[in-house]
C-alpha cells in the first residue's frame, strides 16, 4: 500500500459496509467536522448524523450516510494488521479508523424516492405538531409527549433530508 493509507472501516449491526484502505475519511462530530489522515492522534469520540466521506487510495471517494455513531482512530503499532482488503492484509499500517453507527447507506444504495416520500410526510407532521393540530388532546395535562412526538418527526425529517443529500452528492 503507498505511503498515507491506513485501514478504515465502517460497521453497522448487521454488516460492514466499508473495509479496507483509505486516504482519508471526512466526518462531522459533535464539536464540529473532523478530517482523519495517516497518523492521526488516537481517537474515541461521537459522530454526529452526517455525510462521511471515505477517499479510496486510487483517488475515488465513498460517501455514505451515517445516522449518528462512534468513532475510534486506532494508533496502536500494527493496528490495521491483518486488516483484510480486496487483495489482501494492509501490512505495517498503525492507523485503523472503525466508524460505529446503527444505521448506514452507500450513497448509491439509498432508496431516493422513499427518501423523498419519508421527507414529505416527516415534513407534514412537524407542520401538524407545531401548528398543534397533532398536539394530541387526549394527553394528560402537563405531558411532554407533544414535544417527544415534535422531536421525533423532526429527527425523520432530518434523516431524510440526510440521505438525499448524500444520494444527490453520488450522482
Amino acid at each position: 500500500m503507498a505511503d498515507g493509507v491506513f485501514g478504515v472501516e465502517v460497521v453497522t449491526p448487521e454488516q460492514s459496509l466499508v473495509a479496507g484502505g483509505a486516504k482519508s475519511v471526512v466526518l462531522e462530530t459533535s464539536e464540529g467536522g473532523l478530517t482523519v489522515l495517516d497518523g492521526h492522534t488516537a481517537l474515541v469520540g461521537d459522530v454526529a448524523p452526517c455525510e462521511v466521506k471515505v477517499e479510496q487510495p486510487d483517488g475515488t471517494t465513498l460517501r455514505l450516510a451515517v445516522h449518528g455513531g462512534f468513532l475510534e482512530v486506532d494508533t496502536s503499532p500494527g493496528a490495521a494488521e491483518g486488516f483484510a482488503e480486496g487483495d489482501g492484509p494492509l501490512p505495517g499500517l498503525s492507523t485503523k479508523v472503525t466508524v460505529l453507527t446503527g444505521v448506514a447507506e452507500l450513497a448509491q444504495e439509498i432508496d431516493v424516492p422513499r427518501a423523498e416520500r419519508a421527507r414529505e410526510v416527516a415534513t407534514q407532521r412537524v407542520a401538524e405538531l407545531s401548528s398543534g393540530r397533532g398536539s394530541g388532546a387526549d394527553q394528560p395535562a402537563g405531558s411532554d409527549a407533544p414535544d417527544v412526538a415534535l422531536q421525533e418527526a423532526e429527527a425523520a425529517l432530518s434523516r431524510a433530508e440526510l440521505r438525499l443529500s448524500v444520494a444527490s452528492s453520488h450522482e
